[in-house]
């Protein structure tokens, strides 16, 4: 089953995927609390199989940089990661 971590940036949205997904966020797990570094944060998601969903550039740069599958609520981001997945489309 696939399961998510919202970074703290996001706390709030968890009330919409309440029932819907699984998920934790930042400061749930006495591993991970609050005020975490981007790093920390990528580490326990990576060792925990969690997707990350942020909006923070510095973390998901940290993802990329470690293979960290994401969801970013950046319609920006978003868009530039589907160009890039489908370079040959017109």
């Amino acid at each position: 089953m696939v399961e998510f971590l919202i970074d703290e940036h996001l706390l709030g949205i968890d009330r919409f995927l309440e029932g819907h997904v699984k998920f934790i966020r930042v400061g749930d797990d006495e591993r991970l609390p609050l005020g975490s570094s981007d790093p920390s944060v990528a580490k326990f998601a990576k060792d925990n199989n969690l997707i990350i969903v942020t909006n923070d550039g510095k973390l998901l740069k940290q993802c990329n940089l470690l293979g960290i599958e994401f969801v970013t609520l950046d319609l920006v981001v978003d868009l530039a990661r589907k160009v890039l997945k489908y370079p040959d489309s017109d």
